[in-house]
């Protein structure tokens, strides 16, 4: 499906008026695609300029009819819980594209994989894509040996490592590169795993899968073979995280400051879903501060360290901590016992010492890799809650800066996150 360059990409009608709806573009390096639309969006002039991002593997369907389901379900709440509003509301919404899908066209794929069972070919046309000629055709005959053994996985260590920018940004940790010896740990130690699948079902957002179609538990250990089919999918899963990072820290900080200095009346609200939650933080902690500070975030099941806002994990400091003094309002961020691939598989995939201020959970983080949106905040001061129903108060006069919301009453899997609850919090905010 090509994408439309309409400016804006629609217009809602709603009970206060006319509402522009606007798509801004970035690539994969984070440089902004549709300049045009970020101008115009600007110019609108708003009282209220919404942020949105979403997630790893969502293509421009995907992404776009996540956003027109969340932003109708806020309209719905707006019209019940806030008719009138008490002060001038005249909103306008942008949602950011970025490439954060694994998955291609059948013509685009690269070769099925003989002798390695259950290897994903969007994994491999993923990574595959990513690579010179050279190291691409190298990639895909290691990843189609049935007899490749240990050296040939160090070897495709060395070759995708490369790719992974382990940027400093969930935690400081000093060492922003990915080696190939990193990697090949993190493989080792997710595929060594007992009792767990070696990877998420799916990606992070399809977890809607009956438990009798999951990918069943492998035996603790591995081989060759097995190690590199899990370490092509799990280089996917950092690949796509580093791109978050990079979109956000990048282009969409670019577009945050353009924001907060040619709307110097607008309210502004951020919010993100799994990596999107990383694009938008990235967005609001690399580089300088924007000119004035950021009214409100909102965090919907974010796929990044549990961690990143600690004020020191092993001698570490949260990359995103510099967030909590750039938002007026408490940073609202949700987690759910009912979200599989946060609480189950990311803290398998991302552990690579750049990744440590995100993992470690279950009931109490499993390791200190552990995702924000699977077990909440730590090693931070946080306000815990259930997740209010629609119309329930959220506590948004705390003096901590973060509140951790359960949202596993109302959020039913990863991708659960375009409800009428999740809707009413970011109204909060926006009342607040």
């Amino acid at each position: 499906m090509s994408e439309p360059d309409d400016i804006p990409w629609k217009t809602l009608s709603t009970a206060l008026g006319d509402v522009p709806f606007f798509v801004i573009k970035f690539d994969e390096r984070g440089e902004c695609t549709s300049p045009t639309a970020l101008e115009r969006m600007i110019e609108a002039q708003k009282t209220d300029l919404f942020l949105f991002s979403h997630g790893w593997n969502n293509d421009w369907r995907a992404a776009t009819e996540r956003y027109d389901r969340f932003i109708s379900r806020f309209i719905e709440v707006r019209q019940a819980d806030w008719n009138p509003p008490d002060r001038a509301f005249q909103p306008v919404c942008a949602g950011v594209f970025w490439p954060s899908a694994a998955l291609v066209a059948p013509w685009e794929r690269a070769p099925a994989i003989a002798g390695a069972a259950g290897l994903a070919d969007p994994d491999v046309a993923t990574l595959g894509d990513a690579l010179e000629p050279h190291a691409r055709a190298r990639f895909l005959a290691i990843a189609s040996d049935p007899d490749a053994g240990e050296s040939e996985a160090a070897e495709l260590a060395t070759i995708l490592a490369p790719l992974l920018t382990g940027e400093e940004d969930e935690i400081e940790t000093g060492e922003p590169t990915t080696s190939p010896g990193d990697l090949l740990e993190a493989w080792r130690a997710a595929s060594t795993h007992g009792g767990e699948p070696a990877g998420p079902p799916g990606g992070f957002i399809d977890d809607d899968v009956p438990a009798a179609e999951r990918v069943a538990p492998e035996a603790a250990g591995w081989n060759p073979l097995t190690l590199i089919r899990d370490g092509i999918r799990l280089t996917t899963v950092l690949l796509m995280k580093d791109r978050a990072g990079r979109v956000g820290g990048n282009g969409v900080a670019r577009m945050l400051r353009e924001i907060a200095d040619g709307c110097p009346g607008a309210r502004i609200s951020l919010a993100g879903h799994s990596y999107g939650a990383k694009v938008v933080l990235s967005a609001l902690c690399n580089g300088p501060a924007p000119s004035r500070i950021v009214d409100s975030v909102l965090l919907l099941q974010p796929a990044l360290s549990c961690y990143a806002f600690t004020a020191g994990l092993d001698g570490h400091v949260g990359g995103y901590r510099p967030a909590l003094d750039r938002v007026r309002e408490p940073i609202v961020t949700t987690y759910s016992r009912n979200d599989v691939p946060l609480t189950r598989f990311f803290h398998l995939a991302v552990r690579r010492k750049s990744d440590l201020a995100e993992a470690q959970i279950a009931g109490q983080p499993p390791s200190k890799f552990a995702a924000l949106g699977g077990f909440g905040p730590q090693g931070v001061e946080a306000d815990w809650i259930e997740m209010p129903a629609e119309g329930e108060p959220y506590p948004l006069a705390v003096d901590r800066r973060i509140i951790a919301v359960d949202g596993t009453r109302f959020i039913s899997g990863h991708g659960a996150v375009e409800t009428p609850q999740t809707a009413w919090a970011l109204l909060s905010q926006v009342r607040g």
